[in-house]
């Protein structure tokens, strides 16, 4: 994954679209490298850093994998609990190991296709006009942004009560 933002000289709306997943993509990992506790909620919600990765790897999974290449999942929200709230049990190590795994997955799925290319017809689009690759892929940015948004609070609300701890340095 490439960190910076891609070049203010593109003007693909592919290669922009690719660079900027990716750098978000790069984005959310930084901010969750040397987040204090990402297994710790900071908001009243209870999401966790590490469920907020596992959802991003999720939405991946989910938007390319089984809405635009068709692929059968068993469970394409597997980043829920019965109540909808985002949530794992899983460590911030075996989350960012499927996380990078649907990154991939995903690079891969959308090399092999077309910005004009529509979803398959499994899933949410069995009764609807399937949205294009293109389509896909600015709503995926969409969501990266917001969230890479929600993680920069989160971390910043951690820091803050790490520096407020009794016993931390100041």
């Amino acid at each position: 994954m490439s960190g910076g933002e891609p070049s203010g000289r593109l003007s693909d709306p592919r290669e922009l679209l690719e660079g900027y997943l990716d750098h978000y993509r790069a984005e959310v990992l930084r901010l969750l490298e040397g987040f204090p506790e990402p297994e710790v909620s900071r908001v009243p919600s209870g999401w966790t850093p590490v469920a907020m990765l596992k959802h991003l790897a999720s939405m991946e999974r989910r938007w390319f994998v089984w809405d635009h290449a068709g692929e059968p999942l068993d469970d394409p929200d597997d980043d829920r609990d019965e109540s909808g709230a985002l949530r794992t049990d899983e460590s911030f190590a075996e989350v960012k190991a499927f996380y990078l795994a649907q990154c991939e997955r995903s690079r891969q799925v959308v090399a092999e296709g077309r910005l004009t290319d529509r979803a398959a017809r499994i899933g949410r689009f069995r009764e609807e006009e399937p949205p294009t690759l293109g389509w896909i892929m600015f709503h995926v940015l969409e969501e990266y942004m917001r969230h890479a948004g929600h993680l920069d609070i989160a971390r910043e609300l951690a820091e803050a009560a790490e520096r407020a701890a009794p016993g931390a340095a100041r």
